[in-house]
C-alpha cells in the first residue's frame, strides 16, 4: 500500500513552528521540562495504515483537536485516511496508535499539562501553536479536498474547536466541523462548554457540522467494557462516514441509479447542520417500507444527535442497497411513489437518489444524508439541562459557605471555651477551601474574569470559580438562538 498523499512532505519536515510547537515521539522526548523536537530521521512515515485507500468518493482529511477528537482520528488513520492530532496533553498523544508519530502535535507552553477542561487555556494554546497546525495540514493534506475538523465540544482542548476550524479555514480548505455532545451525566460545565462552542461554529467558515451525541453512543455500545468502550464508539463512527464514502467504489455493488462523488460532495458542502443515518428496510421493498426506513434513519439515528423536523430538510440523499432477490421483485413506480412521498413529508427538499445492486441477499439497507438542517432538539434539551443544574449547583455552592457550627459537649460532661482563633460573630465567616466537583475544570481568580470578560473566545465565564448558580443559569439560557436558526443559508 502507497504511502498516502503528503508523507513524503511529512518525512522531509524540519522543526515546525517556534519554540511552545511539540512533535512527541513514543517513548515522549518531552517532559514538563520544556519541549524538544524530534529528530528530523524520526520524521519518516512508515506506517502503512496511515495510506489513503483508493477508489473513496472523497478525498477526506482528519484533524482531531484534545483527547476526544485525537482519538476519533487514530480510527480514521486506522481506515487509510490521513489524519493530524492535535493536543496540548501528551500523554494523550502518546496513547494513540494509527496516527503517525510525526503527524502528532503537541501545543502550548506547558503541553505536557493538558488544559484540565479549560477553554481558556485550551485556547491559549491552540493560539500559540496555531501556526505550526497550519503548516503541517498545508504540507501534509496536499491531495485532501475536505477536512474534517473533530473534538469533544465539552473538553477544554477540544471545545476550542472553532479555533482549529479558523485554522483550516485560512489555508482555503473546505472544513466539516464535528463536534461530540456530553452525555447526560456528564454535569453542566462540560454541557456549557459544548454550548459555548456550539454557538462559536454557528458563525465559523465551516461547510457543515455534524454533532455527535455521546448519549446515543452510550446506548449503542454501553455494554463493552469500560476498556473496549471508546475505541468502539470511535471506530463506528470513522466506520460510518466511510461506509458513505465507499459506496460508489464498493466492488460488491453494481450501480442501477449512481449516487456519484459529486452528488455527495454536494451534500456535505452545502451548509447547516447535515445528518446521515443507516436504516435496514423490512421485508420487500415498497413506498411505506421506504418510507419508513427513511424516516428512521433521520429521526433515531444511533451515533448523530437527532430532534429535527422533517420539513427542516433542504437537501437530501438516499441511496437504496439490496439484493437481485429483492430488485427483481420491485417495480419501477415503488421508487417513484417514494420520491412523491419524500417530497411531501419534507415540504419540498431536493432528492438525490442512488440504487445499487448487492453480489449477497439479505435484507435492502437505506442509507440517508440530509443538509441545510437547523440545531437540533437534543441542543436544546441540552441547553435546558445544563441551566437546570447549574441553579442546582449554585444551591450547593451557597449551603457549602454557610460558616460550620460548634457542637455542644456539655452533656459529655466536657466546658470547652471558644478557641483564641475563632472568629466572632460579626466578622465575615472564613473562605472556605473549594469543593471538589468531579466536573469542574480548573477555573481562573475572579481578576483573570474581569480582565478577559465573559463568554469570549479568549477567556469564557465558566473558567470563574465565584460563578453563582443563578448567575450561570442566566449566562446558560442566553448560548442559543431560537431553534430554527439555521448554520448557513448558502447552498
Amino acid at each position: 500500500m502507497a504511502p498516502f498523499p503528503g508523507a513524503a512532505a511529512a518525512a522531509s519536515l524540519g522543526p515546525i513552528g517556534g519554540p511552545n510547537a511539540v512533535r512527541f515521539a513514543l517513548p515522549l522526548r518531552t517532559a514538563y521540562g520544556g519541549p524538544k523536537h524530534m529528530p528530523e530521521d524520526r520524521f519518516q512515515v512508515i506506517d502503512e495504515a496511515a495510506a489513503l485507500a483508493l477508489g473513496r468518493a472523497l478525498h477526506i482529511g482528519v484533524v482531531g483537536l484534545g483527547q476526544c477528537g485525537g482519538n476519533i482520528a487514530d480510527a480514521f488513520a486506522a481506515r487509510g485516511y490521513p489524519a493530524i492530532a492535535v493536543n496540548c496533553a501528551s500523554a494523550d498523544l502518546a496513547a494513540l496508535q494509527h496516527v503517525p508519530v510525526p503527524l502528532r502535535l503537541g501545543v502550548g507552553t506547558s503541553a505536557a499539562n493538558g488544559s484540565g477542561g479549560s477553554l481558556r487555556l485550551g485556547g491559549e494554546a491552540l493560539r500559540e501553536g496555531g501556526d505550526s497546525v497550519a503548516e503541517l495540514i498545508e504540507q501534509v493534506f496536499d491531495d485532501v479536498e475536505i477536512v474534517l475538523a473533530v473534538g469533544g465540544l465539552g473538553g477544554g482542548t477540544g471545545g476550542n474547536l472553532v479555533e482549529l476550524v479558523s485554522i483550516v479555514a485560512d489555508l482555503e480548505f473546505p472544513v466539516i466541523a464535528m463536534g461530540v455532545l456530553p452525555g447526560l451525566a456528564e454535569g453542566y460545565r462540560l454541557k456549557t462548554n459544548a454550548l459555548w462552542a456550539i454557538n462559536e461554529l454557528v458563525d465559523a467558515p465551516i461547510d457543515s457540522l455534524l454533532l455527535v451525541d455521546n448519549e446515543k453512543l452510550y446506548a449503542k455500545h454501553g455494554s463493552a467494557t469500560i476498556e473496549s468502550f471508546w475505541p468502539a464508539c470511535n471506530e463506528s463512527l470513522a466506520a460510518a462516514i466511510d461506509r458513505l464514502n465507499c459506496l460508489a467504489s464498493d466492488e460488491s455493488l453494481t450501480s442501477v441509479r449512481t449516487f456519484d462523488p459529486n452528488d455527495l460532495r454536494q451534500l456535505v458542502r452545502f451548509g447547516g447542520m447535515t445528518l446521515f443515518g443507516t436504516s435496514t428496510i423490512e421485508g420487500a421493498i415498497c413506498r411505506d417500507s421506504l418510507l419508513v426506513a427513511f424516516m428512521d434513519a433521520i429521526n433515531n439515528s444511533d451515533m448523530l444527535a437527532t430532534g429535527v423536523e422533517l420539513e427542516d430538510v433542504v437537501v437530501l440523499g438516499s441511496i437504496v442497497t439490496a439484493g437481485t432477490d429483492l430488485l427483481s421483485q420491485t417495480s419501477a413506480a415503488v421508487f417513484d411513489d417514494y420520491f412523491r412521498e419524500v417530497q411531501l413529508v419534507t415540504n419540498g427538499a431536493a432528492h438525490r437518489f442512488g440504487l445499487y445492486r448487492r453480489s449477497t441477499a439479505g435484507p435492502a439497507e437505506l442509507h440517508v444524508i440530509a443538509a441545510g438542517l437547523p440545531l437540533p432538539g437534543r441542543v436544546h434539551d441540552m441547553l435546558a439541562e445544563a441551566t437546570a443544574e447549574a441553579q442546582r449547583f449554585g444551591t450547593k455552592k451557597s449551603q457549602a459557605r454557610v460558616r460550620l457550627q460548634r457542637l455542644d459537649l456539655s452533656p459529655l460532661g466536657v466546658q470547652q471555651e471558644p478557641s483564641t482563633q475563632a472568629v466572632s460573630e460579626t466578622s465575615p465567616p472564613p473562605r472556605p477551601r473549594a469543593v471538589a466537583i468531579e466536573e469542574a475544570a480548573p477555573l481562573a481568580d475572579s481578576e483573570e474574569r474581569a480582565a478577559a470578560g465573559a463568554f469570549t473566545s479568549e477567556a469564557p465565564a465558566l473558567d470563574d470559580a465565584e460563578l453563582a448558580g443563578e448567575q450561570d443559569a442566566d449566562v446558560i439560557e442566553g448560548l442559543l438562538g431560537p431553534p430554527s436558526r439555521v448554520l448557513s443559508d448558502d447552498p
